[in-house]
This record gives C-alpha cells, structure tokens and sequence, in this order.
C-alpha cells in the first residue's frame, strides 16, 4: 500500500484514514487555529504570526473598551470578553465552521485509462467501505483549537462589539463575536435574490491557502482581477448566482473552488496525481450505487 496517511505542513496538516466495513475514507485537513480575544483599548494592526494584545474580564467593572480598526480601517467601538462569552463562542466557532464545510464534499477516483497515473487494486480497495458504493473519500475539516499562547496554522483576532448588529467588516486576520451567525447577502444585480452564509467559516477557508499564497482566494478571484476596480470588489465573490452561493463566494455551497485543498492534498497522499475528482454530497447520492467495473472485480460482484 502506498497510501500516505499523514501530511504535516506549516499551512495545514491532513490526514487520511482509509475506508473500513460500512465506512467510507476520509481526508481530513486538521486547521489548527489560535483565537485571540482582542484587547480593544491597545491600539493595534494584525501581523503575521504576532499575537496581539489580548484581554479577558471576569465581571463588567473589569471590562476595557476602545475603538478597533476593521478591514477598511473605520474604527469600530469594542470592549473586552468576558469569560463564559469566550468560552462559549470558541465551542460555537469550532461547530459552526465544521458544520459549513463538512458534509458536502465527496472525492472520487477516476479512471482516466493512463496506467501510468492510477491507483494500485490495494490502493483503490481502500477508499471502499462497500461494495455496492462507488469508491470515494469524504472530505472534511477538523477545527483544532489551539491555547491563546500557541501559535497555530491560523491566528484569528476577534473583537467583541460595544453594540450588538454594529457595521464591523471582517476579514480572515480579524472577526467579531457576531461572526459565527448566519447572516443573508443580497446582490444589487438580482434583486429579490439573496445568499446565507456563516462568516467565520468563509473566514478560515482563507488560511486553506497552499504554502506559497498569502491565502485561498475567492472563488471569482482571478477572474475579477481583469475587470475594473469598481467591479473587481464584488465580482470576485461570484460573477454568476451559481458562484455567489460558493463558500468562498457569498453563500454556503461547497463546489471544485472550496475542493482545492482537498484534491491537491489527495494527489500526495496517494499515488494517483490528475484522477481525483469533486462531487457535491446530493450529487453522489443519486449515483452513489453506480460502481465501475474495476470496483466489480475487485470486489468479486463481477
């Protein structure tokens, strides 16, 4: 078997478990992430791998308060958490990224017919949990919280707003406390017609960036960069509705963009570099009994 099953980087870790009895395989990015409650009263500007001033109240008296920049530099009135709210929003943030993420994205091996660049029959065997299943692996993400003292993939500031519903534009380096709800985005050029989406999880899809990017782009990005600047903000979330509901465009969709990470991941724990290929779940379900005839053979239902 020439599976690997564990990749260990400084941009994310992966691990993928193979398929057993009635259980499919599994790629996991393991995103180790550092949450800092921001002190609002330290004038401060996001670095990298700089921890910012941090701050905790155990009661009211003890709170501080301050304005906090967001992404385009307006000041933003904040005060400090207090202890049960942060404890309480870390659990909600870890549930609520996994949740938009997970669930959606299916990774099948494809057969190309280049017997250069395909799986072993001990390879492909091991991304089938059933016969009767097309052979594929979930791909998931596992939020592992990091102590606000250690340095983890991704060092999240977040800000706790004076008043709640305040404008605060959030961006992958810094969020608020009002990131982990689900909140609607119209769009001007379809009136009537709007996207949901939990922003934290758009957040942290930012730091599923490869070892060289600054991040993992929107999912229009590259494309919006030849348009003009007054478009350039907007397009790059989607230039059609399909794009908009994207993940890393302005809805909850996992599409091929959000799969990025996944396959490429998948390319190197596995032997296989140019056959893997993305399925939406619902998609996967109305064909998941249409096995190949590779599977049949090796399978013994041939």
């Amino acid at each position: 078997m020439t599976l690997r099953q564990t990749i260990v980087q400084p941009n994310f870790d992966s691990v993928l478990d193979p398929a057993q009895p009635g259980r499919p395989a599994r790629l996991t990015i393991r995103l180790k992430v550092t949450l800092a409650p921001l002190d609002p009263s330290v004038p401060w500007t996001p670095a990298e791998k700089q921890m910012p001033p941090v701050h905790l109240a155990n009661s009211g008296p003890e709170m501080k308060r301050g304005q906090v920049k967001d992404y385009n530099n307006k000041l933003v009135n904040c005060r400090s958490w207090l202890v049960p709210e942060w404890n309480a929003f870390k659990i909600r943030f870890k549930q609520t990224v996994e949740h938009a993420w997970n669930s959606q994205m299916i990774l099948l091996p494809t057969e190309s017919g280049d017997d250069t660049d395909r799986l072993s029959d001990q390879d492909y065997l091991q991304f089938v949990g059933d016969p009767a299943v097309q052979a594929h692996a979930e791909g998931v993400i596992d939020v592992a919280l990091m102590p606000t003292n250690v340095m983890g993939h991704a060092l999240i500031e977040v800000a706790h707003l004076e008043q709640p519903g305040t404008s605060f534009r959030v961006w992958m380096r810094r969020i608020t406390d009002e990131s982990v709800h689900f909140r609607t985005h119209g769009a001007k050029d379809w009136p009537g017609w709007s996207t949901g989406q939990i922003t934290a999880a758009h957040e942290v899809g930012h730091w599923l960036r490869s070892l060289t990017a600054k991040h993992f782009e929107h999912i229009d990005a590259k494309a919006a960069r030849n348009l003009p600047a007054a478009q350039r903000a907007t397009q790059q979330y989607g230039r059609t509705l399909g794009r908009k509901s994207a993940l890393m465009g302005s809805g909850s969709l996992i599409t091929e963009h959000e799969a990025g990470p996944w396959l490429t991941r998948m390319r190197r724990h596995t032997s296989m570099k140019f056959g893997w290929t993305m399925m939406h779940s619902i998609h996967f379900r109305k064909v998941i009994n249409q096995v190949s005839d590779r599977q049949m053979q090796l399978t013994g239902r041939a």
